[in-house]
C-alpha cells in the first residue's frame, strides 16, 4: 500500500510541474516569515508552507489544558506516545521512535544534546515548565535540513514569550496530590526598540510511589531593534532539580523488583541530586536588502547531575540469577558498595556557532543556506579503586569524551505553480566522537529531503515527502561500559503522503500515511551490550478531526495506527518496544456562562511490547507475563473559570475513573490525582 501511495505522489508531482504559475508565487512573495528574532522580517517561507505533518500548540491552548510541563502540553498530539522511564523521566516516542531520536529546540537552541551522548534516559520532559512558552511546533516526518540529521523521530520547536506580546506580570500558583505545590512569576515589557520577558518559579512534590521532586528555574529573553534592519536577542535559562527515581514494582504480586543486570544491579531507592542546567544564546539578525538576510547565533549549554544509590538497600538474592548470591563467580564481586551510598556524577558542556541566510532569487525561488559547528564535552565518572572501593563519593575520577559536529545545508523553496510548492534540501554532516581512553570514531553523511505541497483549492491540500537521515552512535554506545566501537550509524528512509481538508470554519480533518525504514538499528542484547540489529520498519496512519459544534461546544479526536517490526541478528522479528498499534486521543469542551469551561480528555492506548521475554508464562494464554503491557483508557476532567481579565482558576482531575495501568514495564502509573491552580495578572 505504501509503495503505491509513494508512486501516486511522484505521479502527482510530475503533473503539478505542468500547472502554470500565477497567484501562489505572488502570495508567497507577500507573506514573509519571521525568525526567532523580534522585528526582523526575512524572506524564508513559513514552515507550514512546506512541511509534511506538523502540530502547533499555542500559549492559549497550553493554558486551556492546564498543562504544567512540556509532557502535559504534548499529550494530545497524534503520533506521540508517553511513558515513564525507570529513572523517573517522562519519555516520548514520535511515531515509534524514542526521545533520543527527537531534537528539542527552544528559541533555536538545541536543549537535549545529551540524548546524543548519554541516551534518552538523561532527558525528562517534566523538567520543561510551560509558563514562558508562546508556541510549540511538532514536526513529524522528514524535517527541514536546517535542523540537521539525527532526527529520525521528529523535531519539537519551542518559542518562548516576548515582552512585546506579553506586557505586565503574571503570578501562577498550583497545588495538588502528593503535596504538590508549584509557583511561578512572569513579567514582560518594553517598547518598539527594546522589550524583555522574565519567568521564574519552583516546583515541589512528594510524587507517587515516594518519588519526590524539587526544582527551581529562571528564564530570560531580551530583544533589541537596531538601526538599518538589524535585531539582537539574548536568551538565558537556569534550572536546578533534585528528584527520586521510581522503584520497579512487579505487576503480579507488587514486590519491588531489582534489575539482575546492568548498572548497580540489586539496588533500589536511586535519586538524582544537583541536576543543573544552564543555557545562554546570543542571536543577531540583519536584513541586508529586500532579497537577502543573515542570522548568526552563538550559544553555550551546560548540564550536570549526580546519581546516588544507597547500598543499604541491596538484596543479593534478588540481584543475582536464581538467588544464587554469585556474581561473575564471586560472592562478593558486586561492583559497588553494599554498605554506604554510591555516587555516579557526569557533566556536559556544548558550545555552538551557527549562521543562516535566506536569499530570494526571484518570485519562484528562495534559497536557505547555512552552517553550524557544535563542540560537546562530556565527563562521566569512574572509580579510583574499582575493585576495593567502587563508586565511593570521595574517590572518583573523570572519563573524558568529546563530540564535534560540522554541518552544512542548502534548501530551495521553489514555487512551481499557483498551487504547487516544492522544497528540496540537502545537508552534509561530519560527526567525530573521541574517548580519552579508547580512541576516535569519525563519520559523515548526506541527508536529502524533498517536500511537495499541492493546494487544490482554499479547502483541500495534498502533501508528499521523502527524506533520508542518519543517527550517529553516541559516546555511550561507542565507549561506555556496554559499548562497541564497531557500531555503524543508523540510517533511515522516510516516506509520507498527507491530505488536509477544511470543511468550513468549524471543522478540519487531516490524514497522513507514513513509512520509516531503518537499517543498522542500534539495540541492546540480553546483557545490555549495544549492537547493530539488521533492520526496523515503522508504517502508520494518522487521522485528526477537530470541530467547533457551536459557540459553546467543541471536540477533537485523533487516531494513530502503528505497524512496527525489528529484526535482530539471530533472525528474530519483534515489535518495537512501547509502540502501541492503536492509539486514540479524544476530547470534548463546553463553555458555560460566567466564564466557566468544562472539558473531558481521554487517551486509549493499545497493548505494547516490552522486549522482556522473561521465564514465566501465563497459564491461560501461554504467553510470557511481562512480554506485553495491557491496553488502557484514562479520562481527565478540567473545570476552569475566567473570573475577569486578570484572574482565572482551574481544577483538573487526572484518571477520574482511577484505572490501574502501566505505560512502562514494572512502573505503574498514578491513579486518580488532582491539581488546582490560579493565575493572576499584575
Amino acid at each position: 500500500m505504501f509503495k503505491a501511495l509513494i508512486r501516486l505522489g511522484v505521479i502527482l508531482g510530475c503533473f503539478f510541474l505542468l500547472v502554470p504559475a500565477s497567484g501562489l508565487m505572488k502570495a508567497l512573495a507577500a507573506e514573509p516569515a519571521a525568525t526567532t528574532l523580534d522585528e526582523v522580517v526575512v524572506t524564508a517561507v513559513p514552515l507550514e508552507k512546506y512541511l509534511v505533518t506538523t502540530s502547533v500548540i499555542t500559549a492559549e491552548e497550553i493554558a486551556a489544558k492546564g498543562a504544567r510541563t512540556l509532557a502535559d502540553a504534548l499529550e494530545d498530539v497524534p503520533g506521540l506516545n508517553f511513558y515513564q522511564h525507570k529513572k523517573n523521566a517522562m519519555q516520548v516516542d514520535i511515531r515509534g521512535s524514542s526521545l533520543s531520536y527527537t531534537k528539542i529546540y527552544i528559541d533555536g537552541l538545541l536543549v537535549n544534546p545529551l540524548s546524543k551522548v548519554g541516551g534518552s534516559g538523561s532527558i525528562d520532559l517534566n523538567m520543561f515548565p510551560v509558563e514562558n512558552i508562546a508556541k510549540i511546533e511538532i514536526i513529524k516526518g522528514p524535517a527541514p535540513v536546517i535542523y540537521g540529521t539525527d532526527a529520525i523521530g521528529g523535531i519539537i520547536l519551542i518559542t518562548t514569550k516576548s515582552g512585546k506580546d506579553n506586557p505586565g506580570g503574571k503570578i501562577s500558583l498550583v497545588g495538588g496530590s502528593f503535596k504538590t505545590f508549584n509557583g511561578s512569576l512572569g513579567y514582560g515589557g518594553g517598547d518598539a526598540k527594546f522589550n524583555y520577558y522574565f519567568n521564574a518559579g519552583s516546583t515541589n512534590t512528594n510524587g507517587y510511589l515516594d518519588s519526590g521532586a524539587r526544582s527551581k528555574y529562571l528564564n530570560a529573553k531580551l530583544n533589541w531593534k537596531l538601526p538599518d534592519g538589524a535585531a539582537l536577542s539574548f536568551m538565558g535559562s537556569y534550572s536546578l532539580t533534585d528528584k527520586d527515581c521510581l522503584n520497579a514494582i512487579d505487576p503480579v504480586d507488587g514486590h519491588v523488583v531489582s534489575s539482575k543486570t546492568g548498572f548497580w544491579s540489586g539496588l533500589n531507592n536511586w535519586e538524582f541530586r544537583n541536576w543543573e542546567r544552564t543555557s545562554l544564546a546570543l542571536d543577531y539578525g540583519k536584513k541586508l536588502n529586500d532579497k537577502l538576510d543573515v542570522d548568526i547565533k552563538a550559544y553555550r549549554f551546560t548540564e550536570s547531575q549526580e546519581l546516588w544509590a544507597d547500598g543499604g538497600g541491596y538484596d543479593r538474592a534478588v540481584a543475582t540469577p536464581n538467588g544464587s548470591g554469585i556474581v561473575n563467580g564471586n560472592s562478593k564481586d558486586v561492583g559497588y558498595s553494599t554498605l554506604r551510598w554510591n555516587k555516579s556524577p557526569w557533566e556536559c558542556t556544548m558550545n555552538g556557532l551557527e549562521m543562516q541566510s535566506n536569499w530570494k532569487l526571484d518570485i519562484k525561488h528562495t534559497l536557505t543556506f547555512g552552517t553550524l559547528y557544535n563542540d560537546l564535552d562530556w565527563k562521566n565518572s569512574a572509580s579510583v579503586d574499582p575493585v576495593n572501593d567502587p563508586y565511593n563519593p570521595d574517590k572518583l575520577k573523570w572519563k573524558l569524551f568529546n563530540n564535534k559536529r560540522y554541518g552544512y545545508y542548502l534548501q530551495d523553496n521553489f514555487s512551481l505553480s499557483a498551487k504547487t510548492m516544492l522544497t528540496f534540501g540537502v545537508r552534509y554532516d561530519v560527526n567525530e566522537v573521541k574517548s580519552q581512553d579508547s580512541g576516535t570514531k569519525k563519520g559523515s553523511a548526506y541527508s536529502p529531503v524533498v517536500n511537495l505541497v499541492y493546494q487544490f483549492n482554499s479547502r483541500d491540500t495534498a502533501r508528499a515527502s521523502y527524506g533520508r537521515t542518519l543517527s550517529f552512535p553516541t559516546a555511550t554506545q561507542l565507549y561506555g561500559s556496554y559499548g562497541s566501537a564497531d557500531l555503524k550509524p543508523e540510517r533511515s528512509t522516510n516516506y509520507e503522503l498527507g491530505f488536509k481538508r477544511v470543511f468550513d470554519k468549524k471543522t478540519t480533518a487531516d490524514i497522513a500515511f507514513f513509512q520509516n525504514d531503518i537499517t543498522d538499528r542500534i539495540d541492546t542484547d540480553a546483557n545490555r551490550y549495544y549492537y547493530n540489529a539488521t533492520w526496523a520498519k515503522i508504517r502508520g496512519i494518522e487521522l485528526e478531526v477537530t470541530k467547533k459544534h457551536t459557540d459553546r461546544w467543541s471536540s477533537f479526536v485523533n487516531y494513530t495506527y502503528l505497524d512496527t517490526s525489528s529484526q535482530k541478528t539471530d533472525g528474530t522479528v519483534t515489535d518495537l518496544t512501547y509502540a502501541p498499534r492503536h492509539h486514540i486521543n479524544y476530547g470534548l469542551a463546553y463553555k458555560a456562562d460566567k466564564g466557566y469551561t468544562f472539558s473531558l480528555t481521554g487517551h486509549w492506548v493499545d497493548k505494547r511490547y516490552t522486549g522482556d521475554t522473561g521465564t514465566t508464562k501465563d497459564t491461560r494464554t501461554g504467553s510470557y507475563i511481562y512480554g506485553y503491557l495491557p491496553a488502557y483508557n484514562t479520562v481527565d476532567l478540567k473545570i476552569s473559570r475566567q473570573v475577569n481579565d486578570k484572574l482565572d482558576w482551574y481544577v483538573k482531575v487526572y484518571n477520574i475513573f482511577d484505572r490501574n495501568y502501566s505505560n512502562a514495564l514494572f512502573y505503574p502509573a498514578a491513579g486518580r490525582t488532582f491539581i488546582t491552580g490560579i493565575n493572576c495578572k499584575i
